[in-house]
C-alpha cells in the first residue's frame, strides 16, 4: 500500500496519468503532445454533443428556475472543460517548456532549495491525488447512482424507467434498454473527459504555481548564504548572481502568465455562475436529485477555487518575503552614494508585487472574496425569483 502511495506522489504522476487517459503526453520526447487524436476527438465530440442536449433542455425549460439552474451547472462545467482543453492544446508547447523551466533549477542535487522543492512537490502531488479522487468520485456517482436506481426499479417492478442525473433533451429514445446502454457508454467518455481535463489542467496550474513559490524560497536561501559569506571588498557585494537569478525568475513568471492567462480567465468567469448553480441545488431542492454527485461536485468546485487563487496568493507572498529579505541584507549604511543608486534599481523591481493574472482579474484572496460575493448575489436573485414565480 505504501508503494502504491509513493507512485502517486512521483513528480507530475497525477497530471501525466490524467492527460494520458485523454491521449496526450505531458512530457513528449518528440515535441508532439497529442499522441492519440482519435481518443481525444471522441471524448471532445461526445462532450460537445451532451452540451448541445443540455442547452436544448435549458431552452425548453427556461421558465423553470430550478431545472434550468441544474442544467446550467452541468453545461458550464462542460464548457469549462472544452475551453480549457482547447486552450491547453493551442498552448501545449509553451506549457511543456514552462514545466522544464520550473524543474531546471532543481535538477542538480547540490543546488540550494532541492530538499525544499521535494517536500513542496510531495505535498502538492498528494493534494493532486486527492483532487483526482474527488473528480473521479463525481464522475462515478453521476453515472452509477442513476443506473443503480434504474436497475433496482426494473428488478422490483418490472418497469424499465431510466433515471438520469442529466437534464437533457436527447434525439433518441432512452426508454429502450439497448439505447439506454449506448447512452451510458457515451456518458463514460463524457465523464472521463470531465474528470481527466479538470484534474489535469487544474493540478498542472497548481504544480507550476508551487514551483514558482519554491524558486522564490530558493532565492531567499541563496540570499542568506550570501549574507553569511559576504565580501565587502566586492563592488556588487556578491549579489550579481542573485540579481541574475531574480531576473530569470521574473521572466519565468511572465511566461507562466502568458501560458495560463486564458485558462485562468475561463476558470474565473465560469466559477461564479457555477458556484451559484451548485448552491441553488441545495437551497431549492426538487425530486430526483443525485445528492452523492452534488456532494462530490461541491468539493471539486471549492477545490478549484483554492488551487487557482491560493496558489497565486502563495507566489505573491513568497515574492514579497524575498523583497523584504533583500532590503534587510544590503548594508546600506556602508555603501557609497554611487553604490546606493546602483542597488536601488534591482531593489525597486523586487519590491514590485508579483501577480498571477487572468486578463481583467488578479488572482488572490481579494478575488476569492469577490467570487463568493458575486455567487451570493446571483443566488439571492434566483431564490427571490423562485419564491415569487414558482413557489405555490
Amino acid at each position: 500500500m505504501s508503494k502504491l502511495i509513493e507512485v502517486f506522489l512521483v513528480n507530475l504522476w497525477t497530471q501525466r496519468f490524467t492527460f494520458a487517459c485523454m491521449g496526450l503526453d505531458l512530457q513528449p520526447k518528440k515535441g508532439k503532445v497529442l499522441q492519440s487524436p482519435a481518443l481525444y476527438g471522441i471524448m471532445f465530440l461526445a462532450t460537445g454533443f451532451e452540451l448541445c442536449t443540455v442547452c436544448a433542455f435549458m431552452v425548453q425549460h427556461r421558465n423553470q428556475i430550478v431545472l434550468c439552474s441544474e442544467a446550467l451547472m452541468h453545461g458550464l462545467q462542460m464548457i469549462s472543460s472544452l475551453l480549457k482543453m482547447a486552450i491547453f492544446l493551442a498552448k501545449s508547447h509553451d506549457l511543456v517548456a514552462l514545466i522544464h523551466l520550473i524543474q531546471a533549477p532543481f535538477t542538480e542535487l547540490g543546488d540550494r532549495g532541492v530538499s525544499e522543492w521535494r517536500a513542496q512537490n510531495h505535498r502538492g502531488q498528494l493534494m493532486a491525488a486527492i483532487y483526482f479522487m474527488m473528480c473521479a468520485g463525481t464522475s462515478v456517482s453521476f453515472l452509477l447512482v442513476p443506473v443503480a436506481l434504474t436497475m433496482t426499479k426494473y428488478f422490483s417492478t418490472g418497469d424499465f424507467a431510466p433515471a438520469s442525473s442529466f437534464r437533457v433533451i436527447l434525439p433518441y429514445d432512452v426508454t429502450q434498454p439497448h439505447i439506454y446502454a449506448m447512452d451510458c457508454c457515451l456518458m463514460i467518455f463524457v465523464l472521463s473527459f470531465f474528470c481527466c481535463s479538470t484534474t489535469g489542467v487544474d493540478t498542472l496550474y497548481g504544480w507550476c504555481a508551487l514551483g514558482l513559490s519554491s524558486q522564490y524560497r530558493r532565492l531567499g536561501q541563496q540570499l542568506q548564504c550570501i549574507q553569511m559569506n559576504s565580501d565587502s571588498s566586492r563592488s556588487d557585494l556578491g549579489l550579481s548572481s542573485l540579481f541574475s537569478e531574480h531576473a530569470r525568475l521574473l521572466r519565468l513568471v511572465q511566461h507562466f502568465n502568458a501560458s495560463f492567462m486564458e485558462i485562468a480567465f475561463v476558470e474565473v468567469l465560469v466559477i461564479c455562475v457555477l458556484y451559484c448553480s451548485v448552491i441553488c441545488q441545495f437551497i431549492m431542492p426538487h425530486t430526483n436529485q443525485n445528492f452523492a454527485f452534488l456532494g462530490f461536485f461541491s468539493m471539486v468546485v471549492t477545490t478549484q477555487l483554492c488551487i487557482y487563487l491560493f496558489g497565486a496568493e502563495q507566489v505573491r507572498l513568497e515574492a514579497e518575503r524575498f523583497s523584504s529579505q533583500l532590503y534587510e541584507v544590503i548594508p546600506w549604511q556602508r555603501l557609497s552614494p554611487q553604490h546606493r543608486r546602483l542597488f536601488i534599481f534591482p531593489l525597486q523591481r523586487a519590491q514590485r508585487e508579483t501577480v498571477l493574472g487572468a486578463y481583467f482579474f488578479e488572482l488572490g484572496r481579494p478575488l476569492l472574496v469577490w467570487i463568493f460575493r458575486t455567487a451570493g448575489s446571483f443566488t439571492t436573485l434566483l431564490n427571490a425569483l423562485y419564491a415569487k414565480y414558482e413557489t405555490p
